[in-house]
């Protein structure tokens, strides 16, 4: 019989409308670049180059509440907790905008003790004013900032990819059209391209909104009474992923000052065009690591190891698969990017080349370590995502960046591939030689199997069933709950959602959880259809009472907890007993 038809649906579906949203956020993040060159050049480049530091500030706290909190969030969905994932979700928000409040703050009340830490002194009078007038605008926009990144991640975790990626959509939209207006036609240089930039946000949260509140996941909007422990558990688990913007942060103040010191604006102006080109890139890979978390994130709640490796496989098969292609045109063809991004100087033009093809050899080594990244998180190995994020961010790059810096200032753009390359073949040499970190699931406790829509297969799965509850040690009363529900789910997918659907799958996992339950998780390929919204109702002119929706009304009477949704195409349930 064909084996998991579910897995590879799943995945498409979130990672196509992932990738439209990568692809216009890498154009939505360059575009600032691209219009502030093409109407200010070298100096336009450098300052947008300078505040990058400030951009890994936002994103560490902005990506860390995100990926933790959305990780949380799905595991919470998968295990069928729906109530406190809700709960889990607004503590996060909260929390996240008190922080990014005081970011905001910060640098405003003190603009130019921020722009001393950056690296930009007042000698260099335009440098200085540029590079100050994006600063403080991009920091009061932080707020902004962090609703459109958290509210995303929240999305596609809750099964609204498609709002999720038309939020995005409508950001990069209103952002490159502002930054045309505000910089190519009303000349306002960096402080126009930072506007378009906060508009965009805002424009994309705008989007999500309506996907809070109109009831089609289990996200909503609502006053919570703050618990700061739920809020910083989910930072924890993201900060092993985002804990690389510190080491971006640093190793960006090394970089930009030293090109600074060495060929002035020149250097920080190729910089920042080798950094607004990686977007091309890096955000295919990101795009297959949005649509693997979730993913991977709901099976691991499922107790499925198979399933969570095998979309680790399809996020690294198109990930790098795309990732490769794009770098190999870029390498291709470097000049097109320069003029793109309004590099014409000689200078500029001889330095360029060689590091844009230097970056591109390093991008599928990155790529690889992003997707492994957010596999591990996703199945709670946060140890592991920890210990590569600090070799790619830290352990490897600053000693790398630092020593060619010092020794070799010229051959600075070397520092990507030697990084990427060296993180990775650390990492797996330390996994090689470490223990394994967390305590899995015995796989002995999962029962899983898939079945075609027939009855017959399905009392062979309960008879095993049974078996399998009481090797594990259920109570008489368990065992006869868990064949009741079985049977009646089943009978109930078959008959009504598979009725004009001969070819149904059904997926049923039965898990004999350590504190002695047991937990239920089924999934069918059926149209929309929740068996616990069945009613008894008489029917008929007889008067006869519907027999499948009793059966039902006795399963949710028995069961602890039972939790329906419709997730990436496929009915989902979850019942505890």
């Amino acid at each position: 019989m064909k084996q998991d038809i579910f897995t590879g649906k799943m995945f498409r579906r979130l990672f196509v409308p992932s990738l439209c949203a990568s692809v216009g956020l890498a154009f939505s993040d360059m575009a600032d670049a691209l219009v502030v060159g093409w109407r200010m050049g070298e100096t336009g480049l450098a300052a947008i180059g300078m505040t990058l530091p400030l951009f890994m500030v936002i994103n560490l706290f902005m990506h860390g509440f995100g990926i933790g909190g959305s990780v949380r969030y799905a595991q919470l969905l998968g295990a069928g907790k729906r109530e406190k994932a809700s709960d889990s979700f607004l503590q996060v928000l909260q929390m996240a905008l008190a922080v990014s409040c005081v970011l905001a703050l910060a640098v405003n009340l003190f603009p130019d003790r921020a722009l001393g830490l950056l690296g930009v002194g007042a000698a260099d009078e335009a440098l200085y004013r540029q590079t100050g007038a994006y600063v403080r605008l991009i920091a009061l926009g932080a707020p902004v900032f962090f609703l459109n990144y958290i509210l995303n991640y929240y999305l596609r975790a809750d099964g609204q990819q498609k709002r999720a990626s038309g939020g995005f959509l409508a950001g990069t939209l209103v952002d490159i059209g502002l930054n045309v207006v505000l910089v190519l036609v009303l000349d306002l240089g960096t402080a126009g391209a930072a506007l378009a930039t906060v508009a965009g946000s805002a424009a994309a949260v705008a989007v999500y909104l309506p996907g809070l509140w109109g009831g089609r996941g289990s996200l909503s909007l609502r006053w919570a009474r703050p618990a700061w422990g739920e809020a910083l558990s989910c930072l924890r688990t993201g900060l092993s992923s985002s804990v690389q913007y510190v080491y971006q942060m640093i190793f960006l103040l090394i970089v930009t000052r030293t090109l600074l010191n060495c060929f002035g604006q020149t250097g920080v102006a190729v910089f920042d065009m080798v950094q607004n080109a990686s977007y091309l890139i890096l955000y295919l890979y990101d795009a297959a690591a949005k649509a693997l978390q979730p993913l991977a994130g709901t099976f691991h709640g499922e107790r499925n190891r198979e399933a969570a490796a095998r979309s680790l496989r399809l996020a690294l098969g198109w990930g790098l698969g795309l990732g490769i292609l794009a770098a190999a045109l870029v390498s291709l063809f470097p000049q097109w990017v320069c003029a793109a991004f309004g590099l014409s100087e000689a200078e500029a033009l001889a330095m360029a080349p060689l590091a844009l093809r230097l970056y591109c050899l390093s991008s599928a080594f990155a790529g690889a370590g992003i997707l492994l990244e957010a596999y591990l998180q996703s199945v709670e190995q946060e140890r592991d995502a920890f210990v590569l994020t600090t070799l790619r961010g830290c352990a490897v790059l600053l000693p790398v960046t630092l020593l060619l810096a010092v020794a070799w200032p010229q051959g600075l753009w070397w520092t990507f591939p030697m990084t990427e390359a060296l993180s990775l073949a650390l990492f797996f040499l330390w996994r090689r030689l470490s223990p394994a970190s967390g305590s899995a699931f015995p796989p002995q406790r999962v029962l899983r199997r898939q079945i075609r829509s027939s009855t017959g297969e399905l009392g062979d799965l309960s008879r095993e069933a049974e078996a399998f509850c009481q090797r594990w040690g259920a109570t008489p009363r368990q065992r006869y709950l868990v064949d009741l529900t079985i049977e009646e789910i089943g009978v109930v997918i078959i008959s009504k959602a598979f009725a004009a659907q001969p070819d149904g799958y059904i997926q049923l996992t039965l898990i004999a959880c350590e504190d002695g339950g047991f937990q239920l998780h089924v999934r069918d390929n059926a149209a929309g259809f929740d068996p616990f919204s069945l009613v008894t109702e008489k029917v008929g002119e007889d008067n006869a009472f519907d027999m499948d929706a009793i059966g039902m009304l006795m399963v949710k009477k028995q069961a602890k907890s039972f939790f329906y949704r419709q997730y990436q195409g496929f009915n989902t349930l979850v019942v505890s007993i």
